[in-house]
C-alpha cells in the first residue's frame, strides 16, 4: 500500500483517455470528411458499398470511444480513491517508526516496554493486533496501563482499516474492468451495445465515490449550467460525459458539440436495449402461445411500444447518417429520450457557431415515432433561409420535439401542455445563448399548430424573452390577444395560415364549448389586424383530405416556405405581407 504509485495508473488513464479522443475525432473525419462527401459526389453500387463500410468503421470508433473513455475514467478513479487509504498507511508507518515500533507484513505492530510503567509491575514489549478485546483498547493495557501498547493499537487498527478500504476499492473496479471486453470482429452490434449501457452502469457504480452525477447541476439556469462546464477541466467533462450521457446530452447552456458526442451514445444504446428486449419477448410469445393470455396481451402491447420508438430512434440515426446526401451540414443531436411519446431536438448546423438560429417547435400529435417528418422539415428550412443570406453567414435550423405534445383532441383543447412545456423551451433557447460562441445570432422562432401556443406562452412569461423574431403558421392561438404582450416589438411578431387549414381557421371557442361563442379557444387569430403583427401569403392548400392543409407549410418550392426564409433572415415576405 504504501509503494503503490498512484500516477502510474492515472498515467495509463491518461493513454486511454487519448485514444478515447482519437477514435472521437475519427468518427467525426470519417463522416463529415468521406461519408458526408461521398454522400453528395457519387452514386452507383460502388458507392453504397464504400458508404457501408465507412459506416461500420464510423459505428467502430463511436464504440472505441465509449469503452476506452470508460477505461480512462476507472482508473483515474481507482487511483484517486487510493488516495485515502494510502495516505492513512502512510500516517500510520510514521507514526510508528517516531514511536520506535515495528510494523510487521502482516500489519501486527510490534512495541518495546514503555519507559514509563512503575516497576514490578511494568508490562514488557509486546505484539497489537487490530481487533484488540474492550479491556486492551488504547490506554487500557494490563498491569495499570501501558501506553505503548495503546499506541499500537491505535496504529494496528489505523493500517486495518485503510487496508480493508483498499481492498474494497481494489474489488470494485476490478469487476468494473473485467467487464469491458470487446467481441472479435468487425462488426459492433446491438448486442454489444446493449453491453456497453451495462459498462457505463458499471464503472458508474463503482466510481460514483469519484465523479458523483450529485454533482451535475440541477434545476440550475442555462447559464449556472454553462458556467459550471467551464470551470472543469477537461479531464472532468470528458469523465462525466463517459458516465451520464444522458444527462450530460440534456443539460441546457452546454456546448451543441458535447451534447451531442453525448446523445448520440444514449441513442445507440437506447436503440439495442429495444432491439434486445423486444428479441426476448417475441422468443417469450412464441413459447407461450395462447395458454397464457394475459402475459400475451401484455407482451403483445409493449412489443407494439418498442416498435413505435424504435421506429422514431432509426430515423433520427438515419438522418444524421445521411445529411451528406441533402447538401446538408452536420447534424447535431441535442436531446433524445423514450420517455412518455418521446422526445428529440436536432439541429441541421451547429447552432453555437450560427450567425442565424431558428427552432422550430411542433404541435398536435407529434411524437418520436413520427419525428422523421419533423425532422425533414427543420432540414428543408435550412436549405431555404440559407438561400437568403448574405456569403459567408452560418445557419442553424433546429427542430424542438422537447415537451409532450398533445396526442388527441381532449389533450389539444387543454393549455395544460402548453403551459408545462413554455418553461421548458425557454430554457432551451437560454442555452443556446448561453452557449453560443461569438456576437449574439439572430434568434427565431417557429410556432406551428399547439406549437404556437407553447411559443406565444414562452414568450408571454419572460420579459426579456431569449429570440428576436417569432412566427406563428397554423396557430389556433398563442395565448394572447396582442402581439405587444408577447414582449416582443409587434413588427418582430408574424404569423401566416393556409385558407384551407381547418386548425388556423378555427372560428370561435364553439368547437370546445358552445356556452362560449364567438371567441377563438387560444387567443386572438395571431393573422388579424386585430392582433395586431405582421402576416405574409401562404398557398392555399387542399380542402381534402381533411386537415391536409395543416401540413403544407414546408413543401418545397412553396410560398410559404419561401416567405419564412426570407423572415428568419430579417428580410421582407414577398408576397401577401400585412404589417400593423
Amino acid at each position: 500500500m504504501r509503494d503503490i504509485k498512484r500516477n502510474e495508473y492515472e498515467q495509463a488513464a491518461d493513454g486511454w483517455g487519448k485514444v478515447s479522443a482519437r477514435a472521437s475525432v475519427a468518427m467525426d473525419r470519417v463522416d463529415q470528411e468521406m461519408i458526408a462527401t461521398l454522400q453528395k459526389s457519387q452514386r452507383g453500387k460502388a458507392a453504397k458499398a464504400a458508404l457501408k463500410d465507412l459506416g461500420r468503421l464510423s459505428r467502430n470508433f463511436q464504440y472505441l470511444h465509449t469503452e476506452c473513455g470508460l477505461i480512462r475514467t476507472a482508473l483515474n478513479g481507482f487511483a484517486s480513491e487510493l488516495a485515502g487509504p494510502q495516505r492513512k498507511v502512510k500516517q500510520a508507518l510514521e507514526n510508528a517508526e517516531s514511536l520506535g515500533f515495528t510494523v510487521k507484513p502482516d500489519g501486527s505492530v510490534e512495541y518495546p516496554p514503555s519507559p514509563l510503567a512503575p516497576a514490578p509491575n511494568a508490562p514488557g514489549a509486546g505484539t497489537a493486533r487490530p481487533g484488540a478485546p474492550i479491556p486492551l483498547l488504547p490506554g487500557k493495557g494490563e498491569g495499570g496501563g501501558d501506553a505503548n501498547k495503546g499506541k499500537a493499537e491505535e496504529i494496528a487498527e489505523l493500517l486495518a482499516t485503510a487496508v480493508g478500504e483498499a481492498a474494497e476499492i481494489h474489488s470494485r473496479y476490478s469487476e468494473a474492468l473485467s467487464k469491458l471486453k470487446a467481441a472479435d470482429g468487425l462488426e459492433v452490434t446491438a448486442r454489444m451495445w446493449a453491453d456497453a449501457a451495462k459498462d457505463i452502469g458499471a464503472v458508474r457504480k463503482a466510481a460514483g465515490d469519484y465523479a458523483d452525477a450529485k454533482d451535475i447541476p440541477k434545476d440550475k439556469s442555462p447559464a449556472e449550467n454553462a458556467d459550471w462546464w467551464r470551470q472543469l477541466p477537461q479531464e472532468q467533462r470528458d469523465e462525466f460525459a463517459t458516465l451520464y450521457p444522458a444527462s450530460i446530452g440534456a443539460l441546457d447552456g452546454l456546448p451543441a458539440e458535447v451534447r451531442d458526442e453525448a446523445n448520440r451514445t444514449v441513442l445507440r444504446t437506447t436503440t439495442a436495449d429495444l432491439e434486445l428486449e423486444r428479441a426476448a419477448l417475441v422468443s417469450q410469445k412464441d413459447r407461450m402461445g395462447h395458454y397464457d393470455r394475459y402475459g400475451y396481451q401484455k407482451a403483445t402491447r409493449r412489443i407494439k411500444a418498442i416498435d413505435e420508438d424504435l421506429k422514431g430512434l432509426r430515423s433520427v440515426q438515419d438522418h444524421l447518417d445521411t445529411a451528406g446526401q441533402k447538401d446538408l451540414p452536420e447534424l447535431y443531436l441535442l436531446g433524445v429520450d423514450t420517455e412518455k411519446e418521446g422526445h428529440a431536438i436536432v439541429s441541421v448546423g451547429n447552432p453555437d457557431t450560427a450567425d442565424n438560429i431558428t427552432t422550430y417547435v411542433p404541435g398536435m400529435n407529434t411524437d418520436l415515432e413520427g419525428i422523421g417528418k419533423d425532422i425533414v422539415r427543420a432540414e428543408n428550412f435550412y436549405l431555404e433561409s440559407s438561400k437568403h443570406g448574405a456569403q459567408g453567414t452560418k445557419y442553424a435550423s433546429l427542430m424542438w420535439l422537447g415537451y409532450d405534445a398533445p396526442q388527441g383532441p381532449i389533450s389539444v383543447a387543454s393549455e395544460n401542455r402548453a403551459n408545462a412545456g413554455a418553461p421548458v423551451l425557454n430554457d432551451f433557447l437560454d442555452g443556446l445563448q448561453a452557449s453560443h460562441q461569438g456576437p449574439p445570432a439572430n434568434d427565431t422562432v417557429i410556432g406551428h399548430s399547439y406549437g404556437s401556443l407553447v411559443t406565444g406562452k414562452m414568450l408571454a412569461g419572460d420579459e426579456t424573452p431569449p429570440a428576436d423574431a417569432v412566427i406563428f403558421i397554423g396557430s389556433p392561438g398563442v395565448g394572447v390577444d396582442h402581439a405587444r404582450d408577447l414582449n416582443l416589438p409587434p413588427e418582430a411578431v408574424w404569423a401566416g395560415k393556409a385558407k384551407n387549414d381547418l386548425v388556423a381557421q378555427l372560428p370561435t371557442r364553439t368547437f370546445w364549448d358552445p356556452r362560449d361563442w364567438g371567441h377563438r379557444p387560444f387567443g386572438t387569430d395571431p393573422t388579424s389586424q386585430e392582433f395586431g403583427g405582421n402576416s405574409f401569403g401562404v398557398q392555399d392548400g387542399n380542402k381534402l383530405p381533411p386537415f391536409s392543409a395543416h401540413s403544407l407549410y414546408w413543401d418545397e418550392y412553396s410560398e410559404s416556405l419561401r416567405n419564412m426564409g426570407l423572415i428568419a433572415n430579417g428580410e421582407y415576405p414577398t408576397s401577401g405581407a400585412r404589417s400593423e
